[in-house]
């Protein structure tokens, strides 16, 4: 009995996160300037307008349509990864991150490669996370992530590939590192994504 309530919850887990990434790819699709280029609308590109004056065009960081918002899609994703691995498959993570390279322009294969390895480090370390204080848990998710962007960044220069300029990037990464905690509370509240507790693990022997 215990197999089956661990297996269909396995299972619902697994709908849950593909159809919250489907819907946050869906809303980063949604042609509107008022959607942050993180939850979506537009990409990591410098927001331009005409100057007052001279008559040409000038960077600006903010606008009061356009601004820099978190990586949700990613948040969600390791947020899941660490508390319940088994919910976020490394198929599932690399379908949806492939889907979200071609249907955002981004080089294909490249972001999705790299967040796969993240995720999959993090499922490794995932039952020893589950002992350490959440800032020692931040702290390794925050890392990870400036570590695949820094290689990310690091390709697409070696391939001549234009990019945003490193302000916005940074501060994209910090806003998103930022929220984690939000994403995992939220994970928790809403569909009750949370460390699994040792005895749970033992008791049941599934990684979750």
């Amino acid at each position: 009995m215990a197999e089956t309530s661990v297996t269909r919850r396995r299972i619902i887990g697994r709908i849950t996160y593909l159809a919250l990434a489907l819907l946050i790819l869906f809303v980063q699709l949604i042609p509107l300037d008022t959607v942050p280029p993180g939850l979506g609308g537009t990409s990591l590109l410098p927001i331009t307008q005409p100057r007052a004056l001279a008559g040409t065009e000038t960077e600006v960081l903010f606008d009061p349509a356009r601004w820099i918002g978190p990586d949700v899609l990613l948040l969600l994703t390791l947020a899941w990864v660490v508390r319940r691995p088994s919910f976020v498959s490394a198929l599932a993570v690399a379908a949806v991150y492939l889907l979200a390279d071609m249907l955002l322009q981004r080089p294909p294969g490249l972001w999705s490669g790299l967040v796969l390895i993240l995720t999959e480090t993090l499922r490794r370390r995932a039952r020893s996370l589950w002992t350490l204080p959440f800032m020692l848990e931040w702290a390794t998710v925050a890392g990870g992530v400036i570590a695949i962007s820094a290689v990310y960044r690091l390709v697409l220069s070696l391939a001549v590939v234009p990019q945003p300029p490193l302000g916005l990037t940074l501060l994209h990464l910090m806003i998103t590192l930022a929220l984690y905690p939000a994403a995992v509370f939220l994970s928790y509240a809403l569909f009750g994504v949370s460390r699994p507790a040792p005895g749970e693990v033992d008791a049941l022997g599934h990684r979750l």
